[in-house]
């Protein structure tokens, strides 16, 4: 009776873990996939300010950046004085951009430059010696 008991706990487990990673995979698959609105070709920059911003000085910073013709995504980090953006690479330089929007706002700010290091790594967020990302670009492999 304990063997049947053991082997069932087992089965469950087994089941259970299998289960698990089946799920992961479907997951990897479907957040890897590309789509036909791809963004391979947007580029991000940022444009730092002097001081923090308050509300009304951040309406006008994003009501200047979409303004731009080519500016897809905006983002304002008031606390932080700092202003995102992605436009699509080619159409568009992170100095023309910046040009035109300082013309359209009259508040101290610079374009953000990267650090030569972080340039150098590409993506900071990708850690290609990691095990989730050796194992997410298996499933890719494997089922792509």
């Amino acid at each position: 009776m304990k063997k049947r008991k053991i082997l069932k706990i087992a089965l469950y487990s087994f089941g259970v873990t299998l289960l698990l990673c089946i799920v992961l995979v479907a997951h990897i698959l479907a957040v890897t996939k590309t789509s036909s609105d791809s963004h391979v070709n947007w580029q991000l920059s940022r444009i730092d300010f002097e001081n923090p911003l308050n509300e009304d000085q951040a309406k006008v910073v994003l009501k200047a950046i979409k303004s731009i013709d080519g500016i897809k995504n905006t983002y304002v980090n008031n606390k932080q004085g700092t202003l995102v953006y992605s436009y699509q690479a080619g159409e568009l330089t992170n100095q023309e951009v910046y040009n035109q929007f300082i013309s359209k706002v009259d508040l101290p700010a610079k374009p953000y430059v990267a650090p030569p290091i972080d340039e150098a790594s590409g993506c900071p967020v990708m850690d290609e010696s990691s095990l989730s990302y050796k194992f997410s670009a298996l499933v890719q492999k494997t089922f792509r």
